[in-house]
């Protein structure tokens, strides 16, 4: 198995980039329609700018991209206000779920103004949690539960 990570996404399995980019079609939105019609490009797409997604060719190009996108010269888009954290617990993202609980969450007129993927260490969940310390019995196998993949934590308003 191959497994290629890049900030908020991971993909795993036999040829997982291609495989991704076959699902992503033709750069040219028009040419999707036509060659590739299930494709994201072909639903989402309008020219060869707007085709919708982005997904990077290889390992070099994504590290290439994440410095540019993900740079500290780039500010957190969270607003602090009128909000509250919402985390998506590590057992729906490996499972596959989380897209669909942010188009429930969408669906429901909510904003999500800032969104990050995150691997919560032991210490880190203990901190986040510790207002349920001596409250729940199963806070112990709460945290074990957060520490044992990738959450994504949003902020909705």
């Amino acid at each position: 198995m191959q497994s290629d990570v890049c900030t908020g996404l991971e993909l795993v399995g036999e040829n997982a980039v291609e495989r991704f980019r076959d699902l992503l079609g033709p750069t040219d939105s028009a040419d999707a329609k036509v060659n590739a019609p299930n494709t994201l490009r072909a639903h989402f797409g309008s020219d060869t700018m707007r085709n919708a997604v982005h997904g990077s060719a290889n390992v070099a190009a994504m590290q290439k991209e994440h410095s540019l996108f993900f740079s500290s010269a780039f500010g957190p888009t969270a607003a602090f206000n009128n909000c509250t954290c919402c985390i998506i617990k590590p057992h729906i993202v490996q499972e596959g779920l989380a897209g669909q609980v942010i188009d429930t969450i969408l669906q429901e007129g909510f904003e999500i103004s800032s969104m990050e993927m995150f691997r919560l260490d032991r210490p880190t969940a203990e901190e986040f949690f510790e207002v349920y310390k001596g409250v729940l019995p199963e806070f112990p196998s709460m945290i074990e539960h957060m520490t044992i993949g990738p959450c994504i934590v949003l902020e909705i308003r």
